[in-house]
């Protein structure tokens, strides 16, 4: 039950408090460089899948952002909201038309990655998928053979495993670069963290 209980604290944290707290306080910071898909983060996607994939991802991404958010009249009632500027004594409406920009960049940025990271998605399931059953055929002979499991590196490898996906999720919001091999790396890690965790079981 403790260990049911950290598990869901993890999940809570890492998929709905940290995003939250981000999309709420980033916005706030001066700053609106932050905000921008920055040369590097573009360079490396350009470099790694070429220009012609990081030219449609962008593609993507402005359709996705303009269908999700442009035509539904998101960004427009965020932005003409707060009042007029000549009763924004102090500065609130201002403020507000500020935050709003930069959350849309946020988002905007956060669509983009996720289109660049769904470049990776079916061959990271896919090894995953390939890990998870090597994994349980492992445990499977161990315990034919009188083996024994590991609860400490069961445990170990989920948490890991959470605070991986998590942070992978998170990392989509914070305003860093984010170079496109970091999806290769995240390709190679997840299915070994499966592997240990259902072999370990």
């Amino acid at each position: 039950m403790a260990s049911s209980s950290r598990f869901v604290r993890h999940v809570k944290w890492w998929f709905f408090v940290l995003p939250l707290m981000a999309c709420v306080v980033l916005p706030a910071i001066p700053h609106r460089s932050l905000f921008e898909v920055s040369d590097v983060e573009s360079q490396s996607v350009a470099r790694t899948l070429g220009d012609d994939r990081a030219a449609a991802a962008v593609d993507t991404t402005n359709a996705v952002f303009r269908s999700l958010f442009v035509d539904t009249g998101a960004v427009q009632a965020t932005l003409a909201a707060g009042g007029d500027d000549e009763l924004d004594a102090d500065g609130l409406h201002a403020f507000a038309q500020y935050w709003s920009k930069q959350f849309w960049m946020l988002v905007y940025r956060a669509v983009y990655r996720a289109v660049v990271m769904h470049t990776w998605l079916m061959g990271i399931l896919l090894l995953c998928l390939a890990a998870t059953v090597d994994g349980t055929v492992r445990r499977k002979i161990r315990a034919a053979a009188a083996g024994f499991a590991s609860p400490l590196k069961f445990h170990l490898a989920v948490h890991a495993l959470l605070m991986i996906v998590g942070a992978a999720f998170v990392v989509m919001l914070l305003p860093v670069p984010l170079v496109a091999n970091c999806w290769t790396a995240l390709a190679v890690v997840l299915p070994l963290l499966l592997w240990i965790a259902n072999s370990s079981t």
